[in-house]
């Protein structure tokens, strides 16, 4: 992949068998994917870099109205903020 995200964004493949499958407490339906990139953190008012708190090749629970989808080298891909994602399996 030759896409660099910044800051506190990722970029994640969904996992399309398995889309909108989990619903918590009867609500909204979440969605689950693996992290292909991610940025290097969001910056501190000292200039600090704040640690992202997922690495490459998570497998992530996000809401399913979660992020943006984009297209990278011809494939499909939903960019995101770290904050947003929900959990990590």
């Amino acid at each position: 992949m030759q896409f660099r995200p910044l800051s506190d964004c990722i970029v994640v493949e969904r996992d399309e068998a398995k889309q909108g499958v989990i619903i918590l407490l009867e609500t909204k339906p979440l969605t689950s994917g693996i992290v292909k990139a991610i940025g290097p953190g969001k910056r501190l008012p000292d200039g600090s870099l704040s640690p992202m708190s997922v690495a490459v090749g998570d497998h992530v629970l996000f809401g399913d109205y979660t992020g943006q989808n984009v297209t990278i080298d011809g494939k499909d891909y939903l960019m995101m903020r770290d904050p947003e994602v929900i959990g990590v399996f």
